[in-house]
């Protein structure tokens, strides 16, 4: 039977550098290279390390009063307000509220027009493709784009030897640079809690590109494996986790991304829903979980309270390097979470008592600024 997964464009690059491959929604990727996931994930924290997430989607949408109009109905913001060279985090919202995906949008200037910049998930992407497709004209779909991440504390210092400006930028914002006579997009963003950049570039110039990166002996390649321990013990939600087409914002703990001033005004997919929602509270909620033991919580692993009742779900779990121990996410009903006293989790057929603790893990590291 033939290998139907996709490969990313550094695929060779990779595999020259001893990755660990694995499948991941459909692609080949890197899980980890040599040095293993924990001096990754470690080395992220400390100093630097690059990702390549070329899995994920990258489309560019003509700012017009059409594409714009269209784009509120399923993204919940209101996309006149998003300012130039800035990003948000947002959903693309289905008629019950819920979440088809997370993504980050973005609005910047090329070649004298507007447009936005969106990334998605490439577990979500053909779904979200056809969204598109469906919802806006004047749209490319960048499939000749890789998309890096370099995050950790050194991030800011590595890269600006290759783009000036990039220190005087904060936090969810973007620009436009020319590297090599190719446009590129770099954010200010990323997905480990660090501070970070995320790079779009042309594949053409790829190749050269992260060789510059990587001839910084402070920088390490990391793979997936440490991307999602370092996302968990940051709180992030993955979709297909924590987020999925059942679940609202509201119920996923992100209402925070739903413009306040689009839910004054309505007018996006299950504005009603989501109102009522954040009115009137909803049952569960989404929180995190530390181990008492040595024992490694798993996603599906069920959550109990002392009378045997079912309390909740992990949706994600693991070894937090950082912490040395054993930490999940879980959605849990809130009601009866008020008449517990003891939050106990099915490991292996054995109750193992677990406690509840705030989101994140670890305090975010971000460069906050005005935008």
């Amino acid at each position: 039977m033939p290998n139907l997964l996709k490969k990313i464009f550094l695929n060779e690059y990779h595999e020259s550098h001893g990755a660990k491959f694995a499948p991941f929604v459909g692609y080949s990727m890197p899980i980890n290279y040599s040095t293993g996931i924990i001096k990754e994930h470690l080395h992220t924290r400390k100093s630097a390390g690059v990702f390549d997430v070329s899995h994920m989607g990258q489309i560019l949408i003509q700012n017009t009063e059409s594409n714009c109009t269209k784009l509120e109905k399923i993204i919940p913001l209101n996309l006149d307000n998003l300012k130039l060279n800035s990003s948000s985090y947002s959903f693309i919202l289905n008629e019950k509220g819920g979440i088809i995906d997370d993504i980050i949008i973005s609005k910047l200037i090329i070649d004298d027009l507007t447009y936005f910049f969106i990334v998605y998930n490439a577990s979500r992407k053909k779904i979200d493709e056809e969204i598109f497709i469906d919802t806006v004209k004047s749209y490319s779909i960048l499939n000749n784009n890789s998309l890096l991440a370099i995050q950790g504390p050194l991030s800011s210092k590595i890269i600006s030897n290759l783009f000036d400006g990039i220190e005087d930028m904060y936090f969810m914002q973007i620009r436009n640079f020319i590297y090599e006579n190719h446009s590129i997009f770099v954010s200010r963003t990323g997905y480990t809690g660090e501070d970070g950049f995320e790079l779009s570039i042309p594949n053409s110039a790829i190749d050269n590109l992260i060789n510059d990166l990587m001839s910084n002996n402070e920088v390490i390649l990391c793979g997936l494996g440490c991307r999602d321990s370092l996302r968990l013990e940051a709180g992030l939600s993955l979709y297909g986790n924590e987020l999925y087409e059942e679940i609202t914002p509201v119920e996923a703990n992100l209402s925070w991304a739903v413009s306040k001033e689009r839910m004054k005004l309505g007018g996006f997919n299950g504005y009603q829903i989501i109102s009522k929602q954040k009115e009137e509270g909803v049952s569960q909620k989404r929180v995190g979980i530390l181990s008492k033991s040595k024992s490694i919580l798993r996603s599906k692993m069920k959550l109990f309270n002392e009378n045997n009742q079912n309390i909740g779900t992990i949706t994600s779990g693991g070894y937090s390097p950082t912490l040395n121990t054993s930490i999940a996410m879980a959605y849990i009903n809130k009601i009866i979470l008020k008449n517990s006293s003891k939050i106990l989790c099915s490991i292996r057929n054995n109750m193992e008592e677990v406690e509840l603790t705030n989101l994140p893990f670890i305090k975010h590291n971000y460069r906050k600024g005005t935008i």
